[in-house]
């Protein structure tokens, strides 16, 4: 992928084959999902006959994030015997030495970080670095929190939603918008739209909410963030709050489900357009949807 020069804006994932595989790559599509083709993992993207440690060496060089995946066996595997070099401690060990990339410590299967006493020098300086969490049970959640520090951490251009109210007048307006819409043949590519974008979500997310009978739902409010990649389509929906109620299901899991098929007008100008709403059911069972700032 041709990128500027001097930009590192891709993302290398570190794990242990006998540790965590699985988990590393469900992570790849995942986070290549949010944020974009620009995630390294060896095993798919080193071509066959290539000079193995020389193509980590250059790939690290090109990126400004690594993820160290650490499972429950990730400490022992330094201790066992090998043949040949032990390439995690090789990766994580000039990701440590370079200024310009940002190690995040990514913790899987309830493992925790090591005590640096536990650790070769090169990698002590990785049990000071902040980590997070991927949980079996929240899953979703947690990758779409580490793609946004991935965003931050990469610079990597979003959209942000401008802030209104989505009173009745607003809905039926954007009811009216969704049916000209999937009516009509999108035209090419163009800047993303932001207002089209909230009142296409804006209709939806009443539309699903309403279908879903949230009357059983507990009052409350939660953050609801749309990813659009350029063709329109919506490549993740989430409720943003760890803690919402809303969230939990059959509500909010068919909420999400009546969502995941939204589309806006393709947009040329970004990898991926972001959206945020706050869905709010009040006393009684009464859902408002609300433009977030």
């Amino acid at each position: 992928m041709s990128k500027p020069a001097g930009r590192r804006d891709r993302v290398f994932i570190s794990y242990r084959r006998a540790d965590t595989a699985g988990y590393a790559g469900r992570l790849e599509q995942d986070l290549t999902r949010l944020v974009g083709d620009r995630v390294f993992m060896d095993v798919s993207d080193i071509a066959l006959g290539a000079d193995f440690e020389a193509a980590l060496r250059g790939e690290l060089a090109s990126c400004g994030a690594v993820l160290a995946l650490i499972g429950p066996r990730w400490r022992e595997a330094l201790d066992a015997p090998r043949e040949g070099p032990d390439y995690v401690r090789l990766e994580l060990g000039q990701a440590l030495a370079d200024a310009g990339v940002q190690v995040l410590p990514v913790l899987v299967h309830n493992a925790t970080l090591p005590a640096a006493e536990q650790l070769p020098a090169e990698l002590r300086p990785l049990v000071k670095r902040q980590a997070t969490e991927l949980r079996d049970d929240r899953w979703s959640d947690d990758v779409a929190n580490l793609a946004r520090q991935l965003r931050t951490v990469l610079r990597l251009r979003r959209w942000h939603a401008g802030a209104a109210a989505a009173g009745v007048a607003a809905l039926a307006a954007a009811a009216a918008a969704v049916t000209w819409y999937a009516q009509s043949r999108p035209g090419a590519p163009a800047a993303f739209s932001r207002p089209r974008a909230h009142e296409i979500t804006t209709a939806a997310t009443a539309k699903a909410a309403a279908a879903c009978k949230p009357a059983t739902a507990p009052p409350g409010e939660c953050p609801l963030v749309f990813q659009f990649g350029p063709d329109g389509a919506a490549r993740n929906v989430y409720f943003a709050s760890g803690s919402c109620r809303l969230k939990a299901p059959p509500f909010g899991d068919c909420v999400l489900n009546k969502l995941a098929a939204v589309r806006v007008p393709p947009f040329d100008n970004a990898d991926v357009a972001e959206v945020e709403l706050n869905l709010v059911v009040q006393a009684g069972g009464a859902v408002r949807v609300a433009v977030e700032q």
